[in-house]
Formats: structure tokens, sequence, C-alpha cells
């Protein structure tokens, strides 16, 4: 089966030039589900087979340009295999909660998968790169096709200059490694495992680090490279809007632990207070932020950069269970952020208006809506019995055994987030119903089911926890010992 992950990466690209080259609306839209679905089962297929203590698996080595080290290597391990997941099982959940017939929108969204799934998957630091770049092409895209808003043109150039900034940052600091490595090995490679063997200065290893960090960091985004996030969350339409909060910024955080780990161990180890640092005042930061916000997309976005701080703080923790959690977080994060903005969408295509002092009500007109939003601010806000409680939790403990201020502060901070949470859902979701949302209609039974089944998944997460946090406990524990515990020593 080695092979299945190939084809999990390319079946959604080659779909969907089927879709733009041979099909119309309706075949278009009936293609791209059934491609989305038998992605989706590869991927449940993969996951069975998936063994917890086995290392990297499925693996697929392809030579692409021989003499200068570029290649297609792909896999999975515990790191990526819950990306993967979340990216395979979102695609199919999209055709029922999006009423869109245009063949073009839903093949540009198997190419958004496509170039997800590749990124994730990726072994090789150019193969990395390129699916680093073209990720974001098909979003890009949707926003100028599909986008109503006026200013969504010139959101997404402040985020694409943002982007560039850092991504070239980042391939000057990937060539640098590749050459570096022909200079101490004889032959040019890109692969993780040859990098992670690189004899580096201590100079040459810190600014590699950083250079890598600041394309990371603008992808989140953490404080101070988050000028682009309002806008472009903003006025993208929903759906691209849920591509960027539930995935995109999440690829940052496996590139952390896939790449700049294992290459830059001792820099990790040295700066990691410091992100720490930088991902606590980002939960406070966003959070304040949020608390002044009228908009509701806006507010989600404030509130999902502050989530994004956990998660950054969490892999920084230098521990095994603070890891974990973050690992887990994603998983949390992907479900509640990504279902709210899609639902914030259906508000502002019923409404015409996501204003809060506007809203109000809507659990009058719409208790299903209501309920279902409810569960994912009550998982947003770490609730007992649902998956962001145990995400939060873990990512407290390894703050806690890390610095006792760390978690002190961290756990204010998310105090913070539920405030303005509740404060919002009591305001445009709760109260007396007002002359704009009188109009609004439930969701429809498709919608209802796609968001159901979210739901069921936060809890049975929440729940029994350990069958999921047993996909990635071994490798979390092994990336520990070999490239955390084994240079702690060395670093004090």
């Amino acid at each position: 089966m080695s092979s299945i992950l190939t084809w999990i990466i390319f079946i959604p690209f080659l779909s969907g030039l089927f879709i733009a080259l041979f099909c119309n609306n309706f075949w278009g839209r009936i293609v791209a589900f059934g491609a989305s679905v038998f992605v989706a089962i590869l991927t449940v297929m993969m996951t069975l087979s998936f063994d917890p203590a086995g290392g990297m698996q499925f693996v697929d080595i392809i030579s692409l340009v021989q003499r200068y080290g570029i290649t297609y290597m792909v896999g999975v391990d515990g790191i990526n295999i819950y990306l993967i997941l979340i990216i395979a099982l979102f695609l199919p959940l999209l055709f029922f909660v999006l009423k869109r017939e245009e063949k073009g929108f839903w093949a540009n969204l198997l190419f958004i998968e496509s170039g997800f799934l590749a990124v994730c998957s990726s072994l090789d630091l150019i193969f990395f790169y390129a699916g680093w770049e073209m990720m974001l092409l098909p979003i890009f895209v949707m926003v100028g096709l599909y986008g109503k808003s006026a200013k969504r043109a010139k959101a997404m150039l402040d985020m694409m200059y943002y982007a560039i900034f850092g991504s070239m940052i980042m391939l000057g600091a990937i060539i640098y490694l590749g050459v570096l490595h022909f200079e101490q090995f004889g032959f040019y490679s890109f692969a993780l495992d040859d990098l992670a063997k690189l004899n580096l200065s201590v100079i040459a290893e810190r600014v590699l680090f950083f250079s890598f960090m600041i394309a990371f960091v603008i992808k989140l985004p953490l404080f101070p490279f988050h000028m682009w996030l309002s806008k472009a969350y903003t006025y993208s339409p929903s759906v691209a809007t849920f591509m960027l909060s539930a995935i995109a910024s999440k690829v940052a955080v496996f590139a952390i632990l896939r790449f700049v780990l294992p290459i830059f161990s001792l820099s990790f180890i040295e700066f990691s207070s410091y992100f720490v640092a930088l991902g606590i005042f980002s939960m406070i930061y966003f959070g304040v932020i949020a608390l002044r916000c009228d908009d509701f997309k806006t507010l989600l976005a404030f509130a999902s950069a502050s989530h994004l701080g956990l998660i950054l703080a969490g892999v920084f923790s230098l521990d095994v269970v603070g890891m974990s959690g973050a690992l887990y977080q994603i998983i949390a994060h992907a479900l509640t952020s990504g279902v709210m903005f899609l639902m914030v969408g259906i508000i502002s295509a019923q409404l015409g208006t996501r204003k809060i002092s506007q809203l109000g009500g809507i659990a009058h007109k719409a208790p299903v809506f209501a309920t279902l939003f409810g569960i994912m601010m009550l998982s947003s806000v770490g609730l007992p019995t649902t998956i962001g409680f145990v995400a939060e939790l873990l990512i407290l403990v390894g703050l806690f055994k890390t610095n006792l201020i760390y978690g002190i502060i961290a756990t204010t901070s998310i105090i913070v987030g539920a405030v303005y949470m509740f404060v919002v859902y009591r305001k445009a979701i709760l109260q007396s119903v007002g002359s704009v949302t009188d109009k609004f209609k439930e969701l429809s039974k498709s919608q209802i089911l796609g968001f159901g089944f979210v739901a069921i998944i936060i809890f049975v997460m929440g729940v029994y926890p350990k069958t999921f946090l047993d996909l990635s406990e071994n490798t979390v524990q092994n990336h520990y010992e070999k490239y955390i515990k084994s240079n702690l020593k060395e670093h004090k």
C-alpha cells in the first residue's frame, strides 16, 4: 500500500483538471464530490493501516532532478497523520453545507485539497517549498472569482506580499542547506533525513532557523506579522477563510515540527522560551482585539489567531505532553474554527450583514443552527467532554511543567478567550429577535447533516481521546528523545 499516499495526493488534482476541461456545472459537482469521497475513503483505509509505532510509513520516492538532489518524497507518521485526515474528511462535508453550482468552484477546491495534501506529506524541502507556494494560488483564484467584497483584491494582495516576503527568505535558506550538503557530503540533497545530518555552525544555524520561522509565523499568523490577517479573513469568501483558518495555518505548525526541529534542534531549544512567550502574548493580544470587534467574521479571525498562539506555545514547550496537545489542538481548532467561519458565512448570506450589534435572536428563529454553533463555541473555549478541552489541557500541562509563569498566563489567556466567545454568542445568537434577524432561516437538512457530523467528532474525540492520541504519541516521544532531550544538556 506504499503508493496509496500518492493516489490520495494526486486524485484531487487530476479530478479537478478533468472537471475544468470536460464537465458542465452539474457533472462537475458530481465528479468533485465523488473524487473527494474516494480520497476520504483511501485516507481512512491508510489511517486504519497506520502503525503508531512504525515510524515513517507509506513512503514514496521518485527522483525528479537527480543531479541536484530534487526528489518527490512523501510519507506519513504521527506528525502529519492528523492533518491528512482533516483535509481528506473535511472536503466532502463542504458539499453538504455549500450551495454552489459552478464547476470551477469545485475544481478549485480539489486543487486546494491536492496542494495541502502534498505539502503535509512532503519529506523533501524543495517539494515542500513548491507546494507551500502553490497551495495559496487556488485560494487567490477563489477569492478573485467568487468573493463579493470590493476590498477582497487588496486584502489578498496584502496577504500575498507578506507570504512572498517570508517565502523568499525561506527559499534562500533551503538553497543554502542544499549547497552546504554538497560541500560536506559531495552530493546535493534536500531530503529531511540528509539535511538533519548537516554540521552547522552556531551562527549559521541561528540565521537559518529564523529564516524558516519568519515564513511560518507569517502564515500562522502571530504578532507582529499579523497585519494581513483581519482584511484577508474578513473580505474573503467563507470557504476561502475556512481553508486559511482550518488548514493553511496548521501547515505552518506541521512544518515547524517536521523540518525546523530536526534540522535546527539546538536553535529550537535555545529560542523556545521566546516563542512560548510570543505565542502566549499573541493569545492575549488577539483576544483583547476580538473583544472590540463588531464584525462577526473579524472577531473569529482574531479568535483563531489567539488559539494558534496557544498551539505555538505547546510546540515550543519542550515537553512531550505539550507537543502532543499542540497536535491535538490542530484538530480541535480546525473543526471548531473552520465550522464557525462557515456558519457565519451562512448568516452573512441570509441577512446581508455580519455586524454583531445588528444580530440577536437567531436561536429563536433557528434553534438547530444555534445549538450547533454553540457546540463549536463551547469546544473552542475548552468545555469538558469536547476535543477542545483535551487539547488545551495537554498544552497547559506541558506549559506548567516547563515554567509555572507560562502556565498561569496561558490559563488566564484562555479565560479571556472564553469571555469574548460567550459575549458574542449572547449578543449574536441569543437575546431577542430583531428586524434584521427576523427573516433568518433554519439550516437545510444537508447542512444539519454536515455540521452535525463535525459535532459528533468533537464529542467523540473529547470523551475518548486515547484512540486518537495514540496515533501521534510514539512519533512525538521519538522526536523529543532524539532532538530535544539529547540536546538539552548541551544547551545548558
